[in-house]
């Protein structure tokens, strides 16, 4: 097959033009090579001149919206757009408000906005048949619009489009009439979808070719087999749809199933809620019923008053007639009393006359003084007791003699003018006992806890760290052991201790971050915002990628291991154990955190990172130093340090010990100070007389003595036994007396307050006929009540009841009528909270029964004033008995859960040969291609590992299951529900299993819903080229290893455009398609050999190719090259192109020239635009009319432009 066969039947691009788009200010036209054998066009320019820029043209005007622009033209500090592009964004000038984007268009020089217009238009030709096909997009901005307001019409042609011609309209957007009217026959179109769909078609384009053409373009295009096949060629597997469609067939299943079960427990919710609301109504009636009597209440205080009041008086009317009586009889014994006491007086005054007469003064004289020493004594005795035991109490003997006393009084004077400094100077001694006690103990408890606690867990994270990491655990799901921090995983060398201080001060920035398997990061950080945020510390972590092979050993940014004895990095050892160690290895040895570890800094070197063992730190012109406030996290807690954590317990319990016993002493030593002070307070001011027991004893026996010699007169004795007889007889006759006395008048007083209390109560007293009926659970409460209040006075209950109230005392009977309502008043109080709780006992429920069956009717509440609602739903529920799922509906699950995991199967099983089918179409059309030095042949192929052992046999059990049961089935008869259910329960550990491989699908890398190994043979495939000899052996070539990069570069090439042929749906005859490639010089970047021959590949294969390069990697593609441009930037930073003479550089291989050097002039010596630099300015005057059509502009390169 000839390449003339390899080009027919292709469109290409003919002329891209532009108007102000990005820094091309005004018209600007780029005619790529149509040559028939190498269509090869050199994009040549200095960085930023404005290449990127003509090529995200490309990228507006016919891929898929929303495909970026190229990262080469977004590596300013704000992202390209359309709207960037057309009012030709130069830079960001730094100002107050961090940035302000600076535009060559759209306002005028005072500042003033205005409109601007711009356009690109590409047209191609058809080589089989000679039709052309122009597409453009026209750009509008009215003054002062913002980014969102860019207005876009969409236009296709056959016939080439003159955007020129559209100035005329500048004053406003252009319409679609306009552009049919300047257009004749075009098709306009409003949105860019529309638009695709037609000119996609028209040229065999579809969205799958646009992105493989646009990875091309960019600067990071993929160059592996595996990310070129991956990304751009392989659709997604069928499998994927499959495993959704099973996953989604067993949860409705399911879902119907618990439904059914659902409406038995809203049967039971219900049932509950009629139970607990009867209870309710029980206590509500009785609260009701009490409330007749309510003293809170003005009519229950008046039935409560009339109820009690009633009794009382029943109990005074009983009393009143046997007081009358009984004051009667007290009356008589009142008269008798005064009689005797006239009788005695009169008989004592007689034998006091016969006393006098015979001596009788001295004798009572004698004895008056007697009684009086008799009391000293006793008040004495008292003293002396109290003084006595004074002195115990300090552990000192009472003085016996005068002087004794005396001189222990003075010392107890002196005492006391000491005591205070004494005590002063114990206080001090305690409190400095006490604060000493107070560190010990703030040290020793919690080196306890974290010896209790790290003995237990092994580890030296502090507890806050800890309990932390708990709660993020819980609230993920995830295990602590998933979730380590950096100090646990890493601590010194055990010969090497002394730099741990070091090692916690230098990797103390990373110790306390939670390393978490990036496989859980899939809604990590909305699981973690369940937590209270002001619970806990603020922690950080970070997602690590164990299967990244970067990490798998570490980096070794300093040399090898044994290089690095002398830092920091050296002297640690690691959890050999742990998945994140490689993570751990590149971190400790970077530069940000690694030091060299010196005895001393050296201040001249300025280029280390010192670190002493003590933890300063000098890097640069920048030190630190001081460990106070950093947490000792970071290491292991093995024996050794267990150890010496139990020395530091033992040493400070033993501190603590001696500590409390000083304490003990210094508190007796006060306590025997208290004593003496108060020994001391009660001697200082008693003297010897006051406390000289022996000598008033004396004194009383000399009294008695002289009393018995007076009594001796036999006359005299009998006057005085006569004497004492009748002062004896006076005083109980006088008793009796005052006793008749005081029992009548409280007699005559209890009636007359009887009668009284009958007549003011009179209007609060009812007759038992006038007494309201009460409900028999109050009169019960009533009597009860009633009983309790008057019981203790049941004997005296009329008399209590009648007592007139007094200053501060409530009346008895208000008493009474207080207790009973009390009572009421609580047994209210408890009924209305037994009816308050049952109360939210069933509005609780009825409010879960709405949030989970009727959340939606906002009709009803959950309230007791609504349990008619829930009665009703009660009675219809049990009306329409919930069914459990008849054996019909679960075989029919079953059979449909049996044809998902087949079809499922089945299409694993077509993915993989899918892959491979594909493959075979591509290598159909490389069949005659020749490649590499030799005019080898290639072929694509693929290797497809096996899915997991686990997935398939889970797959086939539960097929194989399936079938059994199906197998089983009588024929034309119901099938059993039970072996049925258990048939679609076994279902479930499969579902599972395919919902955890559907949760990994995303797009990732470029790859649309990748992730899912198990399911997806795109993530088991690699992918490899071998190239066929005559004169040898095959050479296998994959993307990592096997060949040179160059080589890889022309595989490169090579498998791209077959790729894309593969997506244009072309073959060797095949239908017309598109064939403009546009390519970054990144995907040939090899010697020249190799570009010379990655780039022919891709013409011999069909395709038109446009290189994007510098000016300084040009010379290889020059020479390949039929056409060139150079892109050129002037002072006022407009781009402008300028076509290249490639007749002189093909000839001689010397630098390439320009075709007309003189700026400013197009190729045949015409003006390069009457534009001028404004022309897409809706203020301009310039008519399309006025403007040539032919002519490219240039000027030198210089400032930075939108590119």
């Amino acid at each position: 097959m000839t390449d003339e066969a390899l080009m027919a039947d292709h469109w290409m691009l003919a002329s891209r033009q532009l108007v102000n788009w990005g820094s091309y200010e005004g018209y600007h036209v780029f005619r790529p090579s149509m040559d028939p054998d190498m269509p090869i066009t050199l994009l040549a320019g200095a960085s930023e001149s404005g290449k990127s820029t003509l090529v995200d043209a490309q990228n507006s005007l016919l891929y898929p919206a929303g495909t970026a622009f190229n990262k080469a033209s977004n590596s300013g500090r704000s992202e390209r757009s359309d709207y960037t592009y057309l009012r030709g964004m130069t830079a960001v000038a730094d100002d107050a408000e961090g940035g302000t984007a600076v535009y060559l268009r759209g306002s005028a020089e005072d500042g003033t906005p205005s409109a601007v217009w711009g356009a690109i238009v590409d047209t191609y030709v058809n080589r089989m048949g000679g039709e052309m096909l122009s597409c453009a997009k026209f750009l509008y901005l009215s003054p002062g619009d913002e980014r969102g307001s860019v207005r876009r019409q969409y236009v296709s042609w056959n016939h080439e489009i003159d955007p020129r011609k559209m100035d005329g309209y500048r004053s406003s957007p252009f319409t679609a009439d306009q552009l049919r009217k300047v257009y004749p026959g075009c098709a306009v179109y409003s949105n860019a979808e529309n638009f695709h769909e037609s000119v996609w078609t028209r040229m065999g384009l579809k969205a799958a070719a646009c992105r493989l053409l646009y990875k091309i373009q960019s600067a990071d295009a993929p160059s592996r087999l595996d990310d070129i096949f991956k990304q751009g060629v392989l659709d997604v597997p069928n499998a994927l749809t499959k495993a959704r469609e099973a996953v989604e067939d067993y949860d409705r299943y399911a879902e119907n199933f618990r439904s059914m079960e659902e409406n038995a427990r809203q049967m039971d919710a219900l049932r509950e809620i009629r139970d607990e609301h009867a209870e309710y109504d029980k206590a509500a009636r009785q609260a009701r019923d009490l409330r007749v009597t309510d003293p809170q209440d003005d009519a229950g205080l008046t039935t409560l008053r009339s109820w009690v009041f009633s009794r009382l008086a029943s109990a005074v009317r009983d009393q009143l007639p046997q007081d009358r009586r009984e004051l009667e009889r007290q009356q008589e014994q009142c008269r008798k009393a005064d009689t005797t006491v006239e009788n005695v007086q009169r008989e004592l005054g007689e034998v006091t006359e016969m006393m006098h007469g015979a001596g009788g003064d001295t004798l009572t004289h004698l004895e008056n003084e007697h009684e009086q020493a008799l009391q000293e004594l006793e008040r004495m005795r008292h003293t002396v007791g109290r003084i006595r035991q004074a002195f115990a109490r300090a552990d000192e003997p009472m003085p016996r003699s005068e002087a004794s006393w005396e001189q222990r009084r003075q010392e107890a004077q002196d005492f006391i003018e000491d005591a205070n400094v004494q005590r002063d100077e114990l206080q001090r001694q305690r409190d400095a006992c006490v604060v000493r006690r107070k560190g010990i103990t703030d040290r020793l408890d919690p080196i306890k806890r974290d010896f209790e606690r790290q003995s237990r867990k092994r580890t030296r994270i502090t507890q806050d760290m800890e309990d932390d990491r708990a709660a993020i655990a819980q609230a993920t799901g995830l295990s602590e052991r998933d979730l380590p921090y950096v100090a646990e995983l890493m601590d010194v060398r055990k010969d090497e201790e002394r730099w741990r201080t070091a090692m916690n001060v230098a990797y103390g920035p990373i110790a306390q971050i939670i390393l978490v398997d990036r496989r859980y990061e899939r809604g990590f950080a909305r699981k973690v915002s369940t937590i209270d945020p002001s619970t806990m510390f603020r922690r950080t972590w970070q997602f690590i990628d164990i299967d990244d092979i970067d990490y798998e050993n570490g980096t070794q940014e300093h040399g090898k291991d044994g290089e690095r004895d002398d830092r920091l990095s050296g002297k640690l050892r690691f959890r050999e154990d742990s998945p994140f160690l490689g993570w751990l290895r590149e971190q400790t040895t970077s530069r940000r955190l690694d030091a060299l570890c010196v005895e001393h800094i050296d201040d001249a070197d300025a280029a280390a990172r010192q670190i002493q063992p003590d933890g300063q730190i000098k890097a640069g012109q920048r030190g630190s130093y001081g460990t106070k406030g950093i947490n000792q996290v970071i290491g292991f807690a093995d024996e050794a340090y267990l150890r010496g954590l139990k020395q530091q317990i033992d040493r400070l319990s033993e501190q603590l010990r001696q500590c409390e016993l000083d304490g003990e002493d210094i508190k007796r030593q006060q306590s025997h100070l208290d004593e003496l002070r108060t020994l001391s307070s009660q001697i200082a001011d008693l003297s010897w007389t006051e406390v000289d027991e022996a000598g008033t004893e004396a004194n009383v026996e000399r009294l008695e003595r002289d009393i018995d010699t007076l009594r001796n007169d036999p006359k005299l004795a009998q006057l005085a036994e006569r004497r004492d007889q009748l002062q004896h007889a006076l005083r109980d006759a006088l008793d009796s007396q005052a006793n008749a006395r005081f029992a009548a008048a409280n007699t005559q007083q209890a009636a007359d307050a009887a009668e009284a209390w009958l007549t003011e109560r009179a209007g609060q007293i009812a007759d038992t006929a006038e007494q309201p009926t009460l409900p028999d659970t109050v009169t019960e409460l009533l009597s009860t009540a009633y009983t309790a209040a008057t019981g203790s006075v049941a004997g005296e209950l009329a008399h209590m009841t009648v007592l007139p109230g007094q200053p501060g005392i409530r009346r008895f009977d208000e008493r009474v009528l207080g207790m009973v309502g009390n009572a009421i008043t609580k047994r209210i109080s408890e009924a209305a909270t037994q009816a308050n709780k049952a109360r939210a006992s069933v509005e609780r429920r009825m409010s879960d029964y709405l949030a989970r069956w009727a959340a939606d009717d906002t009709t009803v509440t959950p309230t007791v004033d609504d349990y008619r609602y829930y009665e009703d739903e009660l009675g219809d529920l049990s009306k329409i008995v919930a069914k459990a799922a008849t054996p019909e509906e679960i075989a029919n699950s079953v059979d449909k859960m049996q044809r998902d995991f087949n079809e499922l199967s089945m299409s694993l099983e077509n993915d993989q040969r899918e892959v491979r089918e594909q493959l075979d179409r591509i290598n159909s059309m490389l069949r005659d291609q020749q490649f590499g030095p030799r005019h080898g042949s290639l072929t694509l192929d693929v290797t497809i590992r096996q899915r997991s052992t686990a997935f398939n046999g889970t797959l086939r059990r539960t097929i194989e299951r399936l079938n059994s049961w199906q197998a089983e089935q009588p024929s034309g008869g119901a099938s059993d529900s039970r072996t049925a259910k258990r048939a679609f329960d076994s279902c479930k550990p499969m579902v599972e299993l395919l919902r955890s491989e559907l949760g990994k699908v995303r797009d990732t890398a470029g790859i649309r819903q990748y992730g899912a190994r198990d399911l997806d043979s795109r993530a088991r495939s690699s992918f490899y080229a071998v190239v066929h000899h005559d004169d040898g052996p095959d050479e296998r070539i994959s993307s990592t290893g096997g060949k040179s990069g160059g080589a890889l570069q022309e595989l490169t090439s090579f498998v791209y455009g077959a790729a894309l042929i593969y997506l244009l749906g072309g073959d060797i005859s095949g239908h017309p398609t598109y064939t403009t490639l546009f390519l970054d010089e990144a995907l040939i970047k090899a010697d020249g050999r190799y570009t010379q021959r990655a780039l022919a590949v891709l013409p011999r294969l069909g395709f038109q190719v446009i290189v994007s390069a510098p000016e300084s990697k040009t010379g290889e593609i020059l020479e390949m090259a039929t056409r060139g441009y150079v892109v050129l930037k002037d002072e006022r930073l407009h781009s402008h192109l300028q076509e290249l003479d490639l007749v002189g550089t093909h000839a001689d291989g010397g630098p390439f020239e320009q075709r007309n050097p003189s700026a400013g002039k197009s190729s045949t010596g015409t003006a390069a635009s009457s534009i001028p630099a404004d022309a897409g300015n809706a203020d301009d005057t310039v008519e399309a009319s006025d403007v040539t059509n032919s002519g490219d502009s240039t000027a030198s390169s210089s400032g930075k432009p939108q590119s």
